[in-house]
């Protein structure tokens, strides 16, 4: 089963402050495909989680990962080890479905990219917890200690992010402050970052998004119809999400058609890769042809 390992863009801290960087990654199998179709109403945040626990191989020198360890991974880390298991699974080749942000055009546009041109923003961490000076009071600057927003704030503010984003901003805020101020006081509410000043959150917020590892997922495309160049906001995540996803039906009829015709078990089919189960199943199909018009 092929496998490639890679380094975070930015790095898993773990609880004792060692730093890992690189990551073993594998492709699902079928048993994986079949238990991901079955998760029902799952956030996209936690099936990621689910998918990045049930792929990676190691984490540095962390061999055993669980879903805590992808849970606690930074949101660009997790945004690259997609792109990475996209890459193992269906190849560099990508393409998406858009339309021209004009308003006066809105022409449908085929965009086609590979995985290697999408750029990563490397922010290697150090430590879990960072501390800078905000203006936390009118005319004094004093010290917050924060992280960096992980899967677990995703999973955790999912059923806000599309609801209220202005509520979901300030529990994030709250989650990921450590401390405020000289004496190191705890946030302890979402309250004192809610009457934060605008200019304290932006700036907390501003470092925040400087010290991340990022996917930068804005593209620059053209429209052939109107002749103008335009931005394109790339879902990375439901991308890769819906392109990993699997119907359980066909996933059965697959199973079916394999085992009917080389009488393995399921399980010795869904051990596969998605890539072995269809090259059987075009090898097969290419021999069944072949036999039905020789006939």
């Amino acid at each position: 089963m092929e496998t490639v390992a890679c380094e975070l863009p930015g790095g898993y801290v773990d609880d004792d402050g060692g730093i890992h960087r690189e990551v073993v990654l594998g492709p699902l199998t079928g048993a994986q495909e079949k238990a991901m179709a079955q998760q029902g109403n799952a956030s996209p945040a936690a099936r990621v989680t689910w998918i990045l626990a049930s792929c990676i191989r190691r984490i540095g020198t962390l061999d055993e990962i669980t879903e805590a360890h992808a849970r606690h991974l930074l949101v660009g880390d997790r945004q690259f080890l997609l792109l990475k298991l996209r890459e193992i699974t269906f190849g560099h080749e990508m393409s998406a479905v858009t339309r021209c942000s004009r308003p006066d055009c809105g022409e449908r546009l085929d965009i086609e990219f590979t995985t290697d041109t999408v750029p990563v923003v490397r922010a290697p961490q150090e430590c879990r917890f960072m501390t800078l000076e905000f203006p936390l009071k009118p005319h004094k600057a004093e010290p917050v200690t924060f992280r960096l927003p992980n899967g677990e704030d995703q999973e955790h503010l999912a059923h806000l992010a599309t609801e209220n984003e202005a509520l979901a901003a300030t529990l994030l805020l709250a989650r990921c402050v450590r401390s405020m101020g000289p004496q190191g006081d705890a946030p302890q509410s979402r309250e004192k970052i809610k009457n934060l000043s605008e200019q304290a959150r932006a700036q907390i917020e501003e470092a925040m998004e400087r010290l991340a590892p990022k996917v930068v997922t804005t593209m620059e495309a053209f429209c052939p119809e109107c002749k103008r160049h335009f931005s394109v906001a790339f879902d990375l995540q439901s991308f890769v999400l819906k392109e990993l996803g699997t119907r359980l039906d066909l996933l059965f009829q697959e199973v079916h058609y394999l085992a009917f015709h080389y009488h393995w078990s399921e399980k010795e089919i869904l051990g596969m890769t998605r890539a072995d189960r269809r090259r059987y199943i075009g090898i097969l199909s290419d021999a069944v042809e072949q036999n039905h018009h020789a006939g």
